[in-house]
C-alpha cells in the first residue's frame, strides 16, 4: 500500500492521508461486498436475522463497557497517557464484560423469547465476546491516528473486514457448526482483534510495558467528561441505529430480521464509503472557512447541491430495480430484502446526505443543539415502530412508519445546521 501510495502525486500530509483511508475504507467495505452473493446462498435468512440481533446487543455493550474513555486516546499528552488510557479501556471493558456474560446466560430464556429467537439464549454468550474484540479494535485504530499510522489504520479496517468475511465463508462451506454466520463473524473478529494487539506490541512494546495503574486512575479522573457527557450521546446514537433491529426481532419472525438486516447492509455499506470520504473533506474546508470568515455557508451550499444531484437519481433508480437486484445478487429467495430495501431507500438517501454536513453542530459549537436533536431523534424512533408494530402488526407498515420517521428526524437536523453555518451573526 505504501508503495501505491507513493505512485499517486498527492501534495501535502492531510491530503495524503485522506487518500490513504479513502482507499483502506473502500476495500474493507467492498470485502463484504463481493461475498454477500455467496453468504446470502449458503445461510439462511433466518441466520442472517439471528446474526444481526446478535449484533444489535453486542454494539451496546461496546458503548457501555468502555466509558468512551477511547474516544479520549487522540487527546492525551504523550503516547505513554494514551498507552494507559488504552489499557483502563481494556480493564473497564473486561470487568463489564464479565459481568454482562453473567446475566445474558442468567436471562438467556427471557432475550430469547423477547427477541422471538428461541436459538438466541444458545448465542448469547457471543456477544460479551465480540464486543471486546471490537474494543480492541477501536482502541487500535484511535492509537493509529493519534501517532498518525494511517497506512497502518487502512490495514485495520482491511484485515478485519477480511477476517470476518473469510470466517463466515469458510465455516458456511464446511457446515462445521450450527450457525457458521454467527462463529464466522466472531472468530473474524478475534482475529482482527489478536493483529490489533500483535502490531501495537511489536511496535510500541516498551510503552505498553510501561503502564502505571497509578497514572491511569488519574487519567481516569482528568477525563470524566467523556463518560459523563460522550457516553449518553453515543449510546442513543448507537440504541438509535440499533432498536429497529431488535423491535423487529420482538415482534416479528427471524427470517424477517434477515431481510431487514441484509437490505440494510447492501444499502448502506455503498453509501458510507462515499459519505465518509465527502464528510472527511467537508469537515476540514468547513472549519478552515469558519476561522476564516466565521461561517460555513459557501462550503456547506456546495456540498449539499452536490450530495441532490448524486442522491436523487441514484434513488429514483434503485427503488425501481432494487427487489429484482437483490433476487438476482443473493437468490429468489432474498426477493423480499429487495422490498425492504426500496422501502428503506428514501432514509438512506436523506441519511446520505445530510449526516455529511452533521459536523456544523461541532464546528458551531452547537454540541447541546446536537444532544436535544439525538433524544428526540430516538424519541421519533421509538414512538414509529411502536406505531408499526403494535398497532398496524405488519412489517412493512413498521418500516414505511420507521422512514417517515428518520426522514423528518433528518429534515430537522438539515434545518439546524444549515441555520448554524451561516456564523455567529445568524445564531
Amino acid at each position: 500500500m505504501k508503495r501505491i501510495l507513493n505512485s499517486i502525486p498527492i501534495k501535502g500530509e492531510f491530503a495524503k492521508n485522506a487518500v490513504t483511508l479513502t482507499i483502506g475504507t473502500s476495500i474493507a467495505q467492498a470485502f463484504p461486498m463481493l461475498f454477500y452473493p455467496i453468504l446470502g446462498r449458503i445461510f439462511t435468512p433466518a441466520e442472517f436475522g439471528l446474526l444481526a440481533t446478535i449484533t444489535s446487543i453486542t454494539s451496546i455493550l461496546t458503548v457501555l463497557a468502555t466509558g468512551k474513555y477511547e474516544s479520549s486516546i487522540l487527546i492525551t499528552d504523550t503516547k505513554q497517557d494514551a498507552a494507559d488510557i488504552i489499557v483502563l479501556v481494556i480493564l473497564l471493558s473486561i470487568s463489564f464484560l464479565f459481568v454482562s456474560l453473567i446475566v445474558l446466560q442468567i436471562f438467556s430464556n427471557q432475550f430469547g423469547s423477547w427477541f422471538n429467537v428461541p436459538d438466541l439464549k444458545k448465542w448469547l454468550f457471543v456477544c460479551p465476546l465480540s464486543a471486546f474484540a471490537i474494543i480492541i479494535f477501536n482502541c487500535y485504530n484511535e492509537w493509529c491516528v493519534r501517532n498518525k499510522h494511517f497506512v497502518s489504520l487502512s490495514w485495520n479496517k482491511i484485515i478485519n473486514s477480511a477476517s470476518t468475511t473469510l470466517s463466515k465463508l469458510f465455516l458456511g462451506f464446511i457446515k462445521i457448526s450450527s450457525n457458521g454466520l454467527v462463529i464466522g463473524d466472531l472468530i473474524g473478529r478475534i482475529i482482527s482483534a489478536v493483529g490489533c494487539v500483535f502490531r501495537a506490541l511489536r511496535n510500541d512494546k516498551n510503552v505498553f510495558f510501561q503502564v502505571s495503574f497509578k497514572r491511569m486512575s488519574v487519567l481516569a479522573k482528568r477525563y470524566i467528561e467523556f463518560p459523563k457527557y460522550s457516553l449518553p450521546g453515543q449510546l442513543i446514537d448507537t440504541s438509535n441505529s440499533q432498536l429497529p433491529t431488535l423491535m423487529i426481532a420482538s415482534f416479528y419472525l427471524s427470517s424477517e430480521v434477515g431481510f431487514y438486516a441484509m437490505a440494510g447492509s447492501l444499502l448502506t455499506i455503498p453509501a458510507s464509503v462515499i459519505s465518509e470520504a465527502v464528510m472527511n473533506v467537508f469537515r476540514q474546508r468547513a472549519n478552515e472557512e469558519w476561522i476564516k470568515t466565521g461561517n460555513c455557508r459557501n462550503i456547506y451550499n456546495k456540498v449539499v447541491r452536490m450530495m441532490f444531484f448524486i442522491i436523487v437519481p441514484t434513488c429514483i433508480i434503485l427503488m425501481i430495480i432494487l427487489p429484482d437486484l437483490f433476487s438476482f445478487l443473493l437468490g429468489k429467495n432474498w426477493r423480499i430484502a429487495g422490498v425492504y430495501a426500496r422501502i428503506l431507500m428514501p432514509n438512506v438517501a436523506i441519511l446520505f446526505m445530510f449526516q455529511v454536513v452533521a459536523a456544523v453542530f461541532i464546528i458551531a459549537n452547537k454540541m447541546k443543539a446536537s444532544f436535544i436533536w439525538q433524544i428526540f431523534s430516538i424519541t421519533l424512533t421509538i414512538a414509529s415502530l411502536f406505531i408499526g408494530c403494535f398497532l398496524f402488526k405488519d412489517i412493512r407498515i413498521t418500516l414505511i412508519c420507521y422512514v417517515i420517521a428518520r426522514c423528518i428526524a433528518n429534515a430537522i437536523r438539515f434545518y439546524l445546521t444549515y441555520k448554524y453555518s451561516k456564523g455567529i451573526q445568524d445564531n
